[in-house]
């Protein structure tokens, strides 16, 4: 068995320029850690998966040359990327005086209240009026 079959089999992606694993099932969608270990039980305890494919799987990504990365330390998709079926989209929050973007209220107004409070007083409004919501 071809060492894509599995992981096709699994429903697990490599996203090779993000060097990152995903997990495509329906109710994940998500990257996974980096780390085997961390793999081998997201594959056991969300999926049942059998012992044998889990080994086969942690024993491919512990050669992969280059090793994929920790989810939280990758690159991030740009502004207005093509879609990637892989992968959910979420309603967000953008600040009107920069580039930042997040899913979370609280992110965005703790953000404002740190980098652009002055200039929020200067043009008295409220705190709330300093955000956009982004539909997908």
């Amino acid at each position: 068995m071809a060492d894509d079959d599995i992981f096709s089999r699994l429903q697990l992606l490599i996203d090779c320029h993000a060097q990152l694993l995903i997990c495509v099932q329906e109710q994940c969608c998500f990257a996974l850690s980096f780390k085997p270990a961390q793999v081998n039980e997201h594959l056991r305890k969300r999926h049942s998966i059998p012992i044998d494919d889990r080994r086969r799987v942690v024993r491919l990504l512990k050669k992969r040359e280059p090793p994929l990365l920790d989810p939280a330390n990758a690159l991030l998709r740009q502004n207005e990327s093509p879609y990637d079926p892989n992968l959910p989209l979420f309603d967000g929050f953008s600040c009107k005086f920069c580039d930042l973007l997040t899913i979370s209220s609280q992110v965005v107004s703790r953000h404002v209240g740190a980098e652009h409070e002055r200039r929020r007083l200067e043009l008295q409004v409220k705190p709330k009026a300093m955000r956009e919501i982004q539909r997908r």
